[in-house]
């Protein structure tokens, strides 16, 4: 299942990746035609009210912790605590385990001595470890998985018909 969002929710993209979750970022609804081509299993997050394509969720919040809270009852069917910190945040590739000895000098020395364990994404070769930040997202994760919305909350629109103009 992927969880596109548009333009206007770039930091709720990002939580979904630290979730896990496939999660897209676009500019305009020309890339989700090409990202949605041949896809079966979508949502469309977005702030848009006009002429939203069809497997749109309208997102009410401006407020990143809200937003997700918004879209709870929608993830959590496709939500593997396994996965979670799996995506790079920057640009949603699956990461990959790397040697220690390989990113030796990418990271700040302090870190490629205090840690053994690293990530790399092969897309943009950011490079992951666990420290006090990971605490952070962990304990930002957990508070937001506590709470649920009821589904009849959530706008989705379903109409094929509407423009995707922007």
């Amino acid at each position: 299942m992927k969880f596109i969002c548009d333009v206007m929710l770039g930091r709720l993209s990002r939580y979904l990746r630290m979730l896990g979750l496939d999660s897209p970022y676009i500019r305009n609804y020309q890339e989700l035609d090409k990202l949605i081509k041949g896809e079966e299993s979508y949502y469309f997050f977005t702030r848009r009210t006009k002429n939203a394509p069809q497997n749109s969720v309208f997102v009410r919040s401006d407020r990143i912790k809200e937003q997700v809270e918004e879209v709870i009852s929608l993830i959590m069917p496709y939500f593997n605590e396994e996965m979670v910190f799996s995506r790079c945040l920057n640009c949603n590739e699956l990461l990959v385990d790397v040697e220690k000895d390989d990113i030796e000098g990418s990271v700040p020395e302090y870190v490629y001595h205090s840690h053994e364990i690293f990530k790399i994404c092969s897309s943009c070769r950011k490079i992951y470890w666990g420290g006090t930040h990971t605490e952070h997202m962990e304990n930002l994760i957990k508070s937001i998985l506590i709470k649920t919305q009821p589904a009849s909350d959530v706008l989705i629109t379903r109409d094929e018909n509407k423009e995707t103009d922007i």
